[in-house]
């Protein structure tokens, strides 16, 4: 539920089989991206009390988000990635209703234009890094921080974009 008084934060999530990873950030200038791995749906519970920021999160982030908040585990969140990545127009949603307003705002849906998040990087001259790992596999734990390290560009692109359409949300 969206608070006025609260601040709002920048955030995005990592799926994988054995790897459930939430960074987010205050918004502003300096303030550093936190790393969330594999966190309880209490730490969960903890970050819905802000004004959550993604980048097409209502349609994915804010699902896995809602799972973790109901108890299920890392392999239980990559089935439900999965379906919902794979879901078919028309057919009976894997989503839940009440996952779609955890957050403050999606940046893809208030964009006049319509682009993915690495397509903004590159357009606005930000770091654009890929990850390089096959995201239906298994991450091997000395890789945990390469993969967080992928999440924090992204929460960190998601502030720039979101500063650069301002103009867009108001």
């Amino acid at each position: 539920p969206v608070e006025d008084d609260q601040p709002i934060v920048f955030f995005d999530v990592e799926v994988f089989p054995n790897l459930f990873l939430v960074n987010w950030k205050l918004a502003g200038e300096g303030n550093p991206v936190v790393r969330m791995i594999n966190p309880k749906p209490s730490d969960i519970e903890g970050l819905l009390k802000y004004n959550l920021v993604g980048f097409n999160n209502r349609s994915y982030d804010n699902h896995m988000l809602y799972a973790r908040l109901l108890g299920y585990s890392e392999e239980q969140l990559y089935e439900l990635s999965q379906k919902i990545i794979n879901e078919k127009k028309g057919s009976k949603s894997v989503k839940f209703g009440e996952a779609f307003n955890v957050s403050y705002t999606d940046i893809y849906d208030f964009a006049a234009k319509k682009q993915s998040l690495k397509k903004w990087e590159i357009e606005l001259g930000i770091h654009h890094q890929e990850l390089g790992l096959p995201w239906d596999q298994p991450v091997p734990k000395d890789q945990w921080i390469k993969v967080a390290e992928y999440c924090d560009n992204d929460v960190l692109a998601t502030e720039a974009v979101f500063n650069h359409l301002k103009g867009d949300f108001t």
